[in-house]
């Protein structure tokens, strides 16, 4: 009789192994046979969920998206709806466990990848949904211009995601919180 395996355990496994990897060893060191060798297994293993190193990276991306988007719900869905945005901006800048290593993996995608690269669609789908979800938080936010103001809002975020690790002692979440909040202000305030 064949072993049962939880596809989306084994899927979130071999994402965290390969984050693992990245932030030991950066992007470069992401393949098949050292994500295999972090979870204890064959390539055979990781081949039979994810047969391409692209695989393993979109995977990864997608896990860390997926868990991203979960923690943003819990934290807009428990407060009133004109308090979303600024809590989605300052959750969006923090920088505490695994956010450094994400960061650093995006940007090597989108530094290093062709359009046809899965990881890259992923994250541009990503963005796109963000960006949706400021525009719709910043209307709840009663911005005049919750379009122009999810503009605003998409390319600081995107910025402060650049500028916390080249600078990260400078461009942290306790640094950039009051900026954000101000920012969100201004956006959000009639004039």
């Amino acid at each position: 009789m064949p072993i049962e395996v939880d596809i989306t355990q084994r899927l979130a496994t071999i994402a965290d192994a390969t984050l693992d990897i990245v932030a030991t060893s950066g992007i470069d060191g992401v393949s098949i046979r050292a994500v295999a060798k972090r979870i204890g297994g064959s390539t055979t293993l990781v081949t039979n969920y994810l047969p391409t190193r692209e695989a393993l990276l979109r995977n990864a991306v997608e896990h860390a998206i997926e868990t991203w988007g979960e923690e943003m719900e819990q934290v807009a869905d428990a407060l009133p709806e004109k308090e979303r945005l600024a809590a989605t901006a300052r959750w969006a800048c923090t920088t505490t466990g695994n956010d450094e290593v994400l960061r650093r993996l995006f940007m090597e995608i989108l530094g290093r990848s062709g359009r046809e690269s899965e990881a890259l669609q992923v994250l541009t789908t990503d963005a796109r949904r963000g960006r949706t979800q400021l525009a719709d938080a910043a209307a709840l936010a009663g911005a005049a211009d919750a379009e122009f103001a999810a503009d605003i809002m998409h390319l600081v975020l995107r910025g402060f995601y650049v500028s916390s690790l080249e600078d990260p002692e400078r461009w942290n979440s306790e640094s950039v919180t009051p900026l954000i909040d101000r920012l969100v202000r201004l956006l959000t305030t009639d004039s």
